[in-house]
């Protein structure tokens, strides 16, 4: 059951009056996805304003609106519901949720590896809710909460940045028990300005931990390391890391086409924990390590956390696999791409035999270093050895640059595609990655 289910549940989460009782079934923002017995927010986005299609929602099956458009004021239909702002009443709605909530929050944040690690640690959890596809953001993260089920003992949500206060906002919402930041790299500089900037907006999580909780943080760099402790001395800090020196660390790694192999030590653990995972690359090394130490943190038994993962079957919304041109294999990590995303694909491509391609497109939102960034791409993609690295957009032509001979850069989209179908050969490895505009998407079905 979820936590608004009824207009008694509003009345309770909102302090409010409603009229007329109503049970829901579902909760929608967008008047084309209505079910019947749906609960409708009208949210203004920069190209659209869901006020103009309250009534539709209503007609098409939903029993309350919720509105801010001052034309509705003075309504007198009783399923339409005035509000200053709907967005800052979802955030009300969801902040006496967690208030009233009884178990563990857990709130998941940083440049890469949030999605994974949020799945991760929700489906090695009894009793589980947690992010629906990838919504982390103001508008997302309501809705995740309110399509989690109260009779949930744990949950287990990421939350994204693009802009300086983002993690702040999302992370008062949640008040979690445990905080983990993945890592920092060089993700939305364009508004966060550089890596220092990074680093500020997803600490922003750590002031909003409860009293007594957990951080969970990488200690690759000491800087970062030292600044996270000294925001709290209330709180634990656990770390994970590739050397021993950190608390949950790895040993025998073996990154293999089908999945990673890994023992978990830990000054913590009497035993080391054997992991044997389909997730690909060292990148997922880190991101098990950090789900590790959230179930140490909630003294759940690691054993049972170790069977859980090695008989888990991820499925992927990432660097998935198939058969391509000619009976080729096809990588699809077209979701999104930064420097530092697009690193690890690249390490993960290096691990296959036969002819290796990355096709890149342009990684937005880098601000004035999109041009350094672009060629170092290039330049880290020659030192893994990939053997050809196709380029598409603007900036790649820089990756090309960076990457020299095998490097092609293509600004067309139909001249790439007959690349594909003229040079593509059977055993060959493609990995098709960049940015979420450049809807790289569209290679796959050449």
């Amino acid at each position: 059951m979820k936590f608004i289910t009824n207009t008694h549940d509003l009345e309770k989460y909102l302090e409010i009056k409603i009229k007329k009782y109503s049970s829901f079934k579902n909760i929608s923002i967008d008047t084309r996805k209505i079910k019947k017995n749906s609960l409708f927010f009208a949210i203004k986005g920069d190209n659209f304003n869901g006020n103009d299609f309250a009534e539709d929602a209503l007609k098409n099956g939903a029993l309350i609106a919720f509105v801010d458009d001052k034309k509705f004021i003075n309504n007198t239909n009783k399923r339409i519901i005035y509000v200053k702002d709907t967005i800052q009443t979802l955030r009300k709605i969801c902040r006496n949720i967690i208030k009233n909530y009884d178990g563990k929050v857990i709130a998941i944040t940083g440049s890469n590896g949030k999605t994974t690690t949020t799945n991760i640690i929700a489906k090695t959890l009894d009793h589980s809710s947690s992010t629906i596809k990838n919504f982390n953001n103001q508008i997302g993260l309501p809705l995740s909460i309110l399509n989690s089920s109260r009779e949930s003992k744990y949950l287990v949500y990421e939350i994204g940045a693009s802009k300086p206060k983002d993690i702040d906002y999302l992370s008062k919402i949640l008040n979690p028990h445990i905080g983990i930041i993945t890592n920092i790299g060089h993700s939305h500089l364009e508004h966060l300005k550089n890596i220092e900037g990074v680093l500020k907006v997803k600490s922003e999580i750590i002031s909003n931990i409860k009293k007594n909780g957990c951080l969970i943080v990488p200690n690759c760099n000491q800087k970062y390391l030292a600044y996270w402790k000294s925001i709290r001395d209330d709180i634990d800090v656990i770390t994970f890391g590739l050397t021993n020196s950190a608390d949950f660390y790895p040993s025998n790694i073996k990154l293999t086409s089908i999945g990673i192999d890994f023992c978990i030590e830990s000054k913590y653990l009497e035993n080391n924990i054997q992991i044997s995972s389909n997730l690909e690359g060292k990148h997922n090394v880190m991101n098990i390590l950090a789900s590790c130490a959230a179930h140490y943190y909630l003294k759940k038994d690691l054993n049972e956390f170790s069977k859980e993962i090695n008989s888990l079957k991820f499925v992927v919304s990432r660097l998935k696999k198939s058969k391509w041109i000619n009976n080729s294999t096809l990588i699809d990590d077209t979701y999104n791409a930064n420097p530092d995303s697009t690193k690890k694909s690249i390490d993960l491509l290096s691990n296959y035999n036969g002819k290796t391609y990355l096709i890149l497109g342009d990684m937005l939102e880098l601000g004035r270093y999109k041009r350094s960034l672009h060629k170092e791409v290039g330049q880290y993609a020659y030192t893994k050895k990939i053997d050809t690295f196709i380029g598409f957009g603007e900036l790649t032509k820089y990756s090309v640059d960076g990457f020299g001979k095998n490097g092609i850069f293509f600004d067309q989209e139909d001249e790439l595609k007959d690349y594909l179908i003229q040079n593509i050969s059977k055993n060959d490895v493609i990995l098709i990655k960049g940015s979420r505009g450049m809807r790289m998407e569209r290679f796959i079905n050449v």
